[in-house]
């Protein structure tokens, strides 16, 4: 299990990206920082989404607790993906990564994917199988677990 909260990892693939940008020249393109804007609201976006859909169902956000989670959720979003929040920091990240025109994001963001993918998702998705038993067995299989 991940013992750092997922943003914080993410925020630290940013600083790193930054530092890159100091010792690595950048990359640069035609309408960069306007890709990164956008990419970057995509992921603000579903991360408050998804957030929303927690609230109103009243149960955890908090990857550490997922024990707690009181309701499944499968609608909204989580018809698309099973992750926003993780789908969400991933696109902010891609967003710096290009708007900062850091090379390093281009291995960073792929080691985070994999990182929270094995080291969070894959001990929320056990502790889900064993609070919704076949309900959540049946979303695992209707529904990616990114995209």
């Amino acid at each position: 299990m991940n013992k750092i909260p997922p943003p914080f990892i993410a925020i630290g693939n940013i600083f790193l990206f930054y530092l890159s940008t100091l010792l690595i020249p950048s990359f640069e393109f035609t309408g960069q920082t306007i890709l990164g804007i956008l990419i970057g609201l995509e992921g603000i976006i579903i991360i408050f989404v998804s957030i929303r859909l927690f609230r109103d169902y009243q149960t955890t956000i908090n990857p550490f607790k997922a024990h707690e989670t009181s309701k499944l959720i499968t609608s909204g979003i989580y018809s698309f993906t099973r992750n926003p929040m993780y789908l969400g920091l991933s696109s902010i990240q891609v967003a710096f990564g290009i708007y900062l025109g850091a090379y390093v994001s281009i291995l960073l963001i792929p080691s985070f994917i994999v990182y929270i993918t094995n080291k969070q998702i894959i001990y929320e998705e056990k502790i889900l199988k064993k609070e919704f038993g076949d309900e959540y067995i049946n979303y695992l299989k209707s529904v990616r677990r990114w995209i």
